[in-house]
């Protein structure tokens, strides 16, 4: 997409880099509200500062002498630190009317501050012809600032409000998206238009936002493998990652020689008692004991979040890690014929109620389909979507929001 600068007149020029100077400046301003990154209006993965330009179009306030107005607008945006989707924008907008009586033109400059917060992104169900539709993130905003106008030569500088909202549409290509929005925008003023006290302008426009990232995706912390939830430890304690220490003599068992040690007895790096010799030759390995009975680590009434469980975004899809997983709970469930199953499916707080319920539905009839095809009886299993209810962490934060999207199971009574 190309944004082209139309030059007014001589002293336009001018004008834009004068105003343009002051947007700079304020800028730098409040650059230091910046302390953290933070989720704002941005393609998601890309929240960092970002810039704007683009097209817009102006219908003027009707008591003007003049036609509807063409111009170019830039923004500048910074995310808020500790405030979820929201972000301080300063714009920068140059535009110039036709006049009704001698078709010269006026024109006026806009630099306003505003304040931005953005609805979280939305889709379409992954279906049909609607999986082609475009995502995207409605928005509001709201900003002061100062607007100068130039009518028949005459020129002055007026305070001035504005309200707006629109849609970002996110792009494939480097964090780009095109911003489309509508902005009424007031101000006091008397000199413009005789007998008026204020006038008051709305605009259109169109445009190509860039995150300030060079392109590059923002790094996330590596999180910790995870197991499925049919590996459990022998104390029964929760665990995040899949190195377990089952005779707690501090070497995990992915590393233990020697599993089964006394608790409290001193071991080496590779887990058996210190100062035993080490055999030339491995230990033969013994017969096979007798299966062990079959058992299940789920409490009747306890719910257990399927930890490993993912799906491809905005869809019930799963990924191929996840089937994986479900073969194990599957197997744990094969061991726990006497009780039902609740299949709970949640998702965090973006994005609407009603796409949220929708979505988090899909995913539980999902576990549950592939629950029955991995051979646990159909009528056994209730799946149910819950949304955004019941959050296990502040949706405020990245990470929490990806503990907020899961899915859950509870064994229940027959």
């Amino acid at each position: 997409m190309r944004v082209s600068l139309i030059i007014w007149r001589s002293h336009s020029t001018i004008r834009g880099n004068s105003m343009l100077k002051n947007m700079g400046g304020a800028a730098a301003l409040i650059c230091g509200l910046w302390l953290a990154q933070a989720q704002a209006l941005t393609t998601d993965g890309y929240e960092a500062p970002y810039f704007g330009a683009g097209y817009a179009h102006e219908f003027g306030d009707g008591t003007r002498d003049s036609k509807g107005g063409n111009g170019f607008h830039a923004n500048f945006g910074l995310p808020l630190s500790g405030s979820q989707n929201s972000a301080l924008e300063i714009n920068f907008y140059d535009g110039g009317r036709a006049r009704h009586i001698d078709g010269n033109k006026d024109y006026q400059d806009a630099l306003m501050v505003d304040y931005v917060h953005d609805y979280g992104l939305f889709g379409w169900p992954d279906s049909g012809l609607s999986r082609f539709l475009p995502k995207f993130k409605p928005f509001a905003l709201a900003g002061v600032g100062a607007i100068r106008e130039d009518v028949r030569g005459g020129k002055h500088v007026h305070a001035g409000a504005e309200l707006g909202g629109g849609l970002l549409f996110p792009l494939p290509w480097y964090g780009l998206a095109l911003r489309t929005e509508a902005r009424a925008q007031a101000q006091g003023n008397h000199q413009s238009v005789p007998g008026r006290d204020y006038l008051v302008d709305y605009r259109l426009s169109v445009g190509l936002q860039v995150p300030l990232a060079f392109g590059e995706r923002i790094a996330e912390t590596p999180k910790a493998q995870e197991c499925g939830v049919a590996v459990v430890d022998v104390n029964g304690a929760p665990r995040s990652d899949c190195d377990a220490d089952s005779d707690h003599d501090g070497v995990p068992d992915s590393l233990d020689q020697c599993p089964g040690t006394a608790e409290g007895l001193p071991v080496d790096a590779k887990g058996c008692p210190a100062g035993a010799a080490t055999q030339a030759e491995p230990t033969p390995v013994p017969p096979p004991a007798a299966p062990a009975a079959c058992t299940t680590p789920y409490v009747v009434g306890e719910s257990y979040r399927l930890k490993g469980v993912r799906f491809a975004n905005a869809t019930a899809t799963l990924t191929e890690d996840s089937k994986g997983v479900l073969d194990e709970v599957a197997h744990s469930l094969d061991c726990a014929k006497d009780f039902d199953v609740e299949i709970a499916g949640y998702t965090d707080a973006k994005g609407g109620k009603t796409y949220n319920l929708k979505l988090s539905q899909r995913r539980a009839e999902a576990v549950r389909d592939y629950l029955a095809s991995k051979g646990i009886t159909a009528s056994r299993l209730t799946a149910k979507g819950y949304g955004k209810a019941n959050p296990r962490a502040s949706n405020k934060t990245r990470a929490g929001r990806e503990q907020n999207r899961r899915v859950e199971i509870k064994l229940i009574v027959i």
